[in-house]
């Protein structure tokens, strides 16, 4: 019975292993020449816009506007036939990443505003699923779309479970509340009636560890069930 215990705090032990692990991606991170996309975030008060591809051709063109100042920009591996203009409210810009050129981008400051807009193709078309705003997966709904000024400060002050996929893989959890739980009840069983057959064999009353078990499984169900509601709702 001690050895079971052991093995179940074992495996609860790196579920929150895992659990915290994930809550470190809390930023963007990504490779140049494997990642595939922009890649915009805040640092020090200076917004970042970068991008990058598969090691293939693939222009990048976009327009960034503010109603308030910019104020300074600076490049990031930029090269010659790539184009950028600036003004006061206003970064237009014309890039290509070849087979040899991982990435590009720039960075500028900006002040006095209450929002940047971004208007952001690849390949002069729209791909929102490739645009990540503050956060891995934190994807724009409009094509045009704004972000206001305390945007970045939200996304990093989001919990782990808010943050996508996990929020969206809640979400089906709960929603699907029903299959969710028949689903882990029938995979509860199977492991109950595993462990019947092989480690609970050895006990001379084995009726006793394995009714402790299936009311443990009800616990975690009714368990699970309260913590996606906390979750979601």
């Amino acid at each position: 019975m001690k050895k079971v215990f052991k093995l179940q705090i074992v495996l609860l032990s790196l579920l929150v292993l895992v659990s915290i692990s994930f809550t470190g991606c809390s930023g963007i991170s990504y490779t140049p020449g494997a990642s595939f996309g922009y890649f915009i975030r805040e640092e020090n008060g200076s917004i970042f816009v970068e991008w990058s591809a598969e090691q293939k051709d693939t222009s990048f063109t976009g327009i960034v506007s503010t109603d308030g100042k910019i104020s300074a920009y600076r490049l990031k591996e930029w090269e010659e036939e790539d184009v950028i203009n600036v003004t006061e409210d206003k970064i237009k810009f014309s890039a290509t990443l070849s087979s040899g050129d991982y990435s590009d981008g720039f960075v500028f400051s900006i002040s006095d505003y209450n929002y940047i807009e971004f208007d952001l193709k690849i390949n002069d078309g729209y791909d929102l699923s490739r645009i990540h705003i503050g956060g891995f997966l934190e994807n724009p709904e409009e094509n045009v779309f704004r972000i206001e000024k305390d945007y970045f400060s939200k996304v990093r002050g989001k919990p782990w479970y808010s943050r996508r996929p996990f929020s969206e893989f809640f979400y089906k959890l709960y929603s699907n509340k029903y299959f969710t739980f028949i689903y882990i009840f029938i995979l509860g069983i199977i492991i109950i009636e595993i462990l019947r057959i092989t480690v609970f064999e050895k006990f001379k009353r084995k009726i006793i560890p394995v009714t402790i078990s299936y009311a443990v499984l009800v616990v975690i169900e009714v368990c699970i069930y309260y913590i996606l509601k906390f979750l979601v709702c």
